[in-house]
């Protein structure tokens, strides 16, 4: 009875503190400036600590499912391919109603309209931010990332009305393997320079204290218990 109670307590510590971060500049060209976006990857990136960047510009474009975006991160897209400038690894666009680049110097983008990518990290991660553009709210009126904590969290993604674009990051105090991002729409958008970390979701060395002396003090009060 007491093992089972004290696992109980410790699970509760899995689920996850979550703290989002984010920008829109509506409207804005291909070429930027972003203001409010790059502020709010700035924010992002200074609360997340060390982190990868994935500019998809090493991938071939084209649709293709799985994607190996990188050593240890697999995209899996569940969207119809409606072609170039649309639809998987583009490096073109339409202007900024539409997905677009972001990337200094690059070219390339990730676009999935009428479906959903999940992203999936074999070495699971704490922090999770991308460049979000050509969202508008004409077409998209439900836009969601969704993944497992340790419960089911869903937190909702920013919509513009012209375009242009946004950034959207978020920390978690416990880690997770896997993100699903869903635009149902028939909107025209795309993702560029994602961001994760895989920072230690150890408890700092007092909260490992606090945790430690509550076990010992559950322990002696259940000893007292029996002895009486």
């Amino acid at each position: 009875m007491m093992l089972t109670a004290i696992v109980l307590s410790a699970a509760t510590l899995a689920f996850g503190s979550i703290t989002t971060y984010t920008g829109s500049d509506d409207g804005a060209s291909t070429t930027g400036p972003w203001p409010n976006s790059s502020a709010a990857q700035a924010t992002f990136l200074g609360a997340a600590g060390s982190t990868s960047l994935l500019t998809f510009e090493s991938l071939a474009t084209g649709f293709y499912s799985p994607i190996n975006a990188a050593p240890g991160v697999t995209i899996t897209l569940n969207a119809p391919n409606i072609g170039c400038y649309y639809s998987g690894i583009c490096n073109g666009t339409y202007g900024n109603l539409y997905g677009f680049n972001v990337t200094t110097g690059g070219a390339n983008w990730l676009g999935f309209p009428e479906g959903s990518a999940t992203f999936s990290f074999a070495t699971p991660i704490t922090a999770f931010g991308m460049w979000i553009t050509g969202v508008q709210t004409v077409f998209t009126s439900t836009f969601t990332l969704t993944f497992n904590d340790g419960m089911s969290q869903t937190l909702n993604l920013p919509i513009n009305v012209n375009g242009g674009t946004s950034y959207y990051g978020f920390t978690d105090s416990a880690s997770f393997s896997s993100i699903t991002i869903t635009n149902l729409s028939n909107d025209a958008w795309g993702i560029d320079d994602v961001s994760y970390s895989s920072q230690s979701t150890v408890p700092e060395p007092s909260s490992l204290m606090l945790l430690g002396s509550g076990v010992i003090g559950l322990a002696g009060l259940l000893r007292r218990k029996l002895m009486q």
